[in-house]
């Protein structure tokens, strides 16, 4: 039977952290306290993807105590997005006021290459007909320091692969790399009064000629997961997160 969000009430922490397709950031935790899978809180969808453990986590970063959220949930398995956005109101209940959020990427500049790491500047959700009342630009609260780059993160409800008109008129719009994932959440944590900041792990290069499968999106958000942990428990020794 599913528990209710208040019930985990007791494991609380003021700094939340959602990894994207792939990404392993367990080790962020120098210790692990408590262990809740999605299936056991009300109101939360099951996962679908591959590459999303769907669980949260509880422990400290150094000296900060955290609840990092593996894996999150995506419009385009069909849930809505009251219940993508969920995970945020579960974190929110939690005692969670600063969100990082991770995610999987493609490149769209020339200039962003495979495996390197994008702190979001703006987040712009392309329009999609159930979101109707979309934000025309999100900006994080904070960037997070030590990624190759900074520049724009542009949201595609998915789940397909851009063309290469879509990549044409991304670029137009400055974008630096795009993905499905992180603005329903963003949108919702200003709603809920959260604090957020964005890293976009770039797993391919958009328009590439070679096709693209979700393993290869997994694999490479994988082998780049350690840079992730690194910029994160960088920030977390920084600044002032209470």
């Amino acid at each position: 039977m599913a528990a209710p969000v208040n019930s985990m009430c007791r494991n609380t922490a003021s700094v939340g952290i959602a990894s994207g397709s792939g990404l392993d950031l367990v080790s962020l935790l120098d210790t692990c306290t408590a262990e809740e899978p999605f299936a056991n809180i009300d109101g939360l969808a099951p996962i679908t993807v591959a590459g999303h453990s769907g669980r949260f986590l509880w422990g400290q970063c150094g000296k900060v105590p955290v609840v990092l959220q593996c894996g999150r949930l995506h419009v385009y398995e069909g849930i809505g997005l009251t219940s993508v956005t969920h995970t945020v109101d579960v974190l929110a209940g939690l005692g969670v006021n600063t969100l990082i959020l991770v995610n999987a990427a493609g490149a769209l500049s020339p200039a962003v290459a495979r495996g390197e790491l994008v702190a979001a500047s703006h987040v712009l959700p392309m329009p999609y007909v159930s979101w109707p009342d979309a934000p025309a630009r999100l900006t994080p609260d904070f960037i997070l320091p030590g990624c190759e780059h900074a520049g724009t993160y542009i949201w595609v409800h998915g789940p397909s692969y851009e063309t290469q008109a879509e990549i044409r008129a991304f670029r137009v719009l400055e974008g630096s790399c795009v993905g499905m994932s992180t603005a329903p959440e963003m949108a919702r944590c200003r709603e809920l009064g959260i604090r957020t900041g964005v890293i976009s792990c770039i797993t391919n290069t958009c328009g590439s000629a070679i096709p693209l499968r979700h393993k290869d999106v997994v694999d490479a958000a994988a082998q780049a997961s350690h840079k992730v942990r690194a910029v994160i428990r960088a920030a977390l020794a920084r600044f002032e997160w209470a």
